[in-house]
């Protein structure tokens, strides 16, 4: 036991972050310690340390593991700029990794797990998954947290995870349906996600629990909670010095209705916005820092081009940009408007923005000018405005168009309510001059609140969207991932309701894509996977407007689930464009517009525009950089060579551009002379190459620096007839995975593991992470066994030959080769990688799997085991992500005869189809539940995984 109890919370605040905490903070650690049970809602204004619930969860977890939960996920409802929550939760792991104090020492200690040197909680931000998913959490048993959308989150939780594979989907689910806090912060359009997590495990009762269900926190300053729910909120913290400065700040409100029309709306909006925001800026020398906040991006894009070139800075702040772009902007901007920066004379900011700065976003405006909105989104920008309460006069201007009645198009009759509620309260402006305002600090909204009945307060919400039921046959073809039923219930309705825009689709630009012959884009996006690092995330029907050659329909909001018309495309101005869709390794297929679904990840030229430096923007026809050599890609960049990285290199850090030049010449001279340099110095020039950074770009790299970095450990490959000379990857760079027999298969290049060691090595791990979890002693072994005869379908000789890279008569006449696991063959070696097949006939599309559960049957059937049989051949024959319910239906055209000498039999390659699996599968799902299921699958899989990282090798054989 840690010993840890509440009054050691405020000494752990202090040693990791130098502050005390809140009394509400206090007050909530109290009660989970005593109560043993989370609340159902937390009604906290904003800027009174809402993010501080991690800290919270992270302590009770070390005080009192039987309240806690491995995973918390954090969800908010906006595509966000600024993550306050990730990087909150980014310096918690900091100060637990290394301890300042006693506290966090023994909060640490209590944390990690053990045979885990990692640290002891991990962090990370939910994106897309195609190339990183498989490693997002390196273990079951480690405590993590995780921020992410209602989209990112929830669309993982139903199994059906957007842009992520459907064999890598039940590890997702599991992680996130099993054993999870799921905080969801102003939530304002999250109801259907709420009711969905609820109902999905009102209807999951396992008859055995494997580990405990979710449990679902809201944080609402502007929701009432629901009858019968627990509420946790404020109570003396007005008494706290610091916390009634926040709850006190000056904030004064102030009304502006412009004359416009339909016609005239939008250029009077935007100029009016505008100037306002520049008087509000004050001279040349004023320092301050003025957000305006609109509705939609392109409300908000028209307002940025009228200030950019005024007396004042701006810059653009839109969710729906590329996350490398993101880090680039915020790098040179967030430092002058965040909360807690020293104030000081010098050029105004100006701060466009739209919903993405509501939540998230630890900023502190010294003015506000806003679109009117609901009255959850105005009170969200509110909190944005003299956040700290150090000002003694902070202005907000909410500037109302009166052509657009309840039909407004993200907020609904929502926004003309909460207009008209507050001018009730103060008066229009008649002038360009500021009078009192009406006082909206966070206690006087909430007394202005308290005497509105609830049906006003209800018309001041977004509408409620219709929500489906939730049947059990959904949720049963949902576990169904692989293969997956058809058809398959979409879950975007399950998510955001069913009259809510459709789910959004990733969009990755590419240079090197000839425009004259897109039957070559395939191949060119499989030689460098794409990866959502590089990726925007925008509505389907957006997405095929703009491919189209058509304007949007309805403006673009920055909010997930808004209501949208998905109405037919109208006759294009141009014909339509082709993209490719990338759907994992190997799996890239040209398709038309009308082709491409809800979550997929599609890879588009650059020269065809789109995109800036502030992201999404359709009517840009402007060439888009190319930044697919700043993915970080989980620590495995891959860096082209070429022209694009020089380019890139010239505009974000000139220093090394010459350098890189010169490097991508002397390749191509060598390569000219048949002599293609030695990995070893590539790794001295890259390192020299880094050298020649300015020392406060290597202190925090932004993400050319972060990768020039790791490379110095690279490996190269020199691919031909491309638009680079080489590929510098980091031991098999983004071709590693779990999914195949290739990037399952390979450890450190020239290592070769053998199968009993492997296989011992996994066992052990697997069921390492069982025991860390309190796995019931029979799903300890089980998962042990699973474990241990997993890759058993290695021994057949075809596959033994694809992993020597030896042809198979020449593998056939070299008796007493011991049998391997791991190549050590680099998987980004794609040449090596495609000889290696074609010289083994492997059978296309047999999965090795199949022969694994086979002999797991045969080792059951011998042998006395205290296990669930049936749960140890389903997790060995789904230990890639398939077999749920069935394995590809392949013809052994050849078959092999396997020798199982600890069973002193034989047996052929022939049987490549249990049939008996779909009943198998179902009666587990029944028995463990539907994510206990994957969560046990998860277990050996990421066992899996962890020890071909840490290229483990087995030390005991079991007994």
């Amino acid at each position: 036991m840690s010993g840890l109890t509440a009054s050691d919370f405020p000494a752990f605040l202090r040693e990791a972050y130098g502050r005390s905490p809140f009394p509400w903070q206090q007050r909530l650690v109290e009660r989970l310690l005593a109560e043993g049970r989370w609340p159902d809602v937390v009604d906290i204004p904003t800027g009174l340390g809402k993010t501080t619930m991690i800290d919270v969860a992270a302590f009770v977890a070390a005080a009192r593991p039987d309240c806690a939960r491995r995973r918390l996920f954090f969800v908010v409802d906006r595509r966000l700029v600024v993550d306050e929550a990730y990087e909150h939760a980014t310096a918690l792991a900091a100060a637990l990794a290394s301890p300042k104090g006693p506290v966090c020492a023994r909060v640490a200690d209590a944390l990690q797990q053990a045979g885990d040197e990692g640290p002891p909680l991990q962090v990370t931000r939910m994106r897309g998954g195609v190339t990183w998913s498989w490693r997002w959490l390196e273990r079951p048993d480690r405590y993590a947290l995780v921020v992410g959308t209602v989209d990112q989150i929830g669309s993982r939780l139903l199994f059906r995870g957007y842009q992520v594979g459907e064999y890598l989907r039940p590890i997702d689910a599991a992680l996130v349906g099993a054993d999870s806090i799921v905080v969801i912060d102003e939530a304002h359009l999250a109801e259907p996600l709420i009711k969905t997590i609820r109902g999905a495990f009102a209807a999951d009762q396992p008859r055995i629990t494997v580990r405990p269900q979710p449990v679902v926190v809201t944080m609402s300053a502007t929701t009432p909670a629901a009858q019968g729910q627990v509420v946790h909120g404020l109570d003396t913290d007005l008494g706290d010095e610091v916390a009634r400065e926040r709850l006190t700040a000056s904030r004064r409100l102030h009304l502006l209705q412009p004359d416009v029309t339909k016609k005239t709306a939008d250029a009077v909006m935007a100029k009016t916005l505008a100037a306002w925001a520049t008087a509000l800026a004050g001279d040349a020398e004023s320092g301050r820092v003025i957000g305006v906040i609109c509705n939609t991006v392109s409300r908000a894009r028209a307002v940025h081009a009228l200030v950019h070139d005024g007396d004042a800075d701006a810059v653009l702040l839109i969710g729906r940009s590329r996350p490398i772009d993101r880090e680039y902007l915020l790098r040179r901007w967030y430092p002058k408007m965040r909360a807690g920066r020293v104030r000081a004379a010098g050029r105004p900011l100006i701060v466009c923005a739209t919903q993405t700065v509501e939540v998230g976003a630890n900023i502190d405006l010294d003015h506000l000018v806003t679109e009117s909105a609901s009255l959850s989104a105005l009170i969200q920008r509110l909190g944005r405005l003299n956040r700290l309460g150090k000002l003694p006069r902070a202005d907000a201007v909410v500037v109302h168009d009166p052509s657009v009645g309840a039909d407004d198009p993200v907020y609904g009759s929502a926004r003309q309510a909460t207009w008209e509620w507050l001018s009730e309260l103060a008066p229009l402006l008649e002038s360009a001059q500021l009078g009192q305002g009406l006082d909206v600090s966070p206690v006087a909204l909430r007394t202005l609140l308290s005497s509105v009945d609830e049906a006003d307060r209800q018309r001041m919400r977004e509408p409620l969207p219709y929500m489906p039921v939730l049947f059990d046959q959904v949720l049963d073809a949902w576990v169904r991932t692989s293969p997956a039923p058809h058809p398959d219930p979409p879950v975007a309705p399950y998510l955001h309701g069913i009259d809510r825009g459709s789910a959004d689709v990733a969009v990755v630009w590419r240079s090197g894509l000839p425009s004259g012959d897109p039957q070559a884009w395939p191949p060119a996006v499989i030689a460098v996977p794409p990866s959502t690092e590089e990726a925007i995330e925008v509505s389907l029907h957006a997405v095929r407007r703009w491919l189209a050659g058509q304007e949007a329909a309805t403006p673009l909001a920055d909010v997930e689930g808004t209501p949208q018309e998905d109405a037919p495309l109208p006759g294009p101005s141009k014909e339509p464009r082709q993209v490719v869709r990338y759907r994992g390794r190997d799996e890239a297929e040209l398709v038309d517009p009308g082709d491409i679904r809800p979550g997929d990840l599609v890879v588009v030229p650059c020269q065809w525009g789109g995109c800036d430096e502030y992201g999404w923007n359709p009517s840009s026809s402007s060439p888009v950089v190319d930044v697919a050599d700043c993915a970080y890609r989980g620590g495995r960049p891959v860096m082209r060579l070429g022209a694009t990285l020089v380019d890139l290199a010239r505009d974000r850090h000139p220093s090394v551009a010459d350098a890189l030049e010169d490097l991508i010449e002397q390749t191509r001279a060598d390569l000219d002379d048949d002599a293609p340099p030695a990995t070893g110095a590539y790794r001295k020039e890259i390192q020299r190459i880094v050298d020649l950074l300015p020392p406060e770009e290597l202190e925090d790299p932004l993400p050319l620096v972060r990768n020039l970095r790791a490379l110095t450990r690279c490996t190269a490959t020199f691919p031909a007839g491309q638009t680079y000379v080489a590929l510098l990857t980091v031991k098999g760079g983004a071709w590693a995975g779990d999914t195949d027999a290739w990037g399952s298969s390979v450890a450190a290049p020239g290592k070769k593991i053998t199968l009993a060691a492997h296989q011992h090595a996994v066992a052990d791990r697997a069921a390492q992470f069982a025991r860390n979890l309190g796995l019931d002693p029979v799903l300890v072994a089980s998962v042990w066994a699973a474990a241990l005869w997993h890759d058993e379908g290695k021994r057949d000789p075809r596959f033994q030959a694809m992993l020597h890279g030896r042809p198979l008569r020449a593998l056939r006449g070299e008796h007493g080769r011991p049998l391997i696991a791991k190549s050590g063959i680099d998987p980004a070696d794609r040449a090596t990688y495609r000889r290696a097949k074609l010289i083994a006939h492997y059978p296309e599309g047999m999965r090795h799997e199949a022969l694994s559960a086979r002999i797991a049957r045969l080792h059951l059937t011998a042998q006395t085991h205290e296990v669930d049989p049936d749960l140890v051949v389903h997790l060995v024959a789904a230990h890639h992500g398939r077999s749920r319910p069935l394995l590809p239906p392949v013809t052994d055209p050849a078959p092999e005869t396997i020798h199982i000498d600890d069973l002193s039999l034989s047996l052929d390659t022939s049987e490549t189809l249990d049939w008996d699996a779909p009943r198998r599968f179902a009666a587990l799902n029944q028995r463990y539940g539907r994510w206990g299921l994957a969560l046990l699958e998860t277990i050996v899989r990421l066992a899996d995984i962890w020890c071909s990282e840490h290229e483990e090798e087995g030390q005991v054989p079991p007994s």
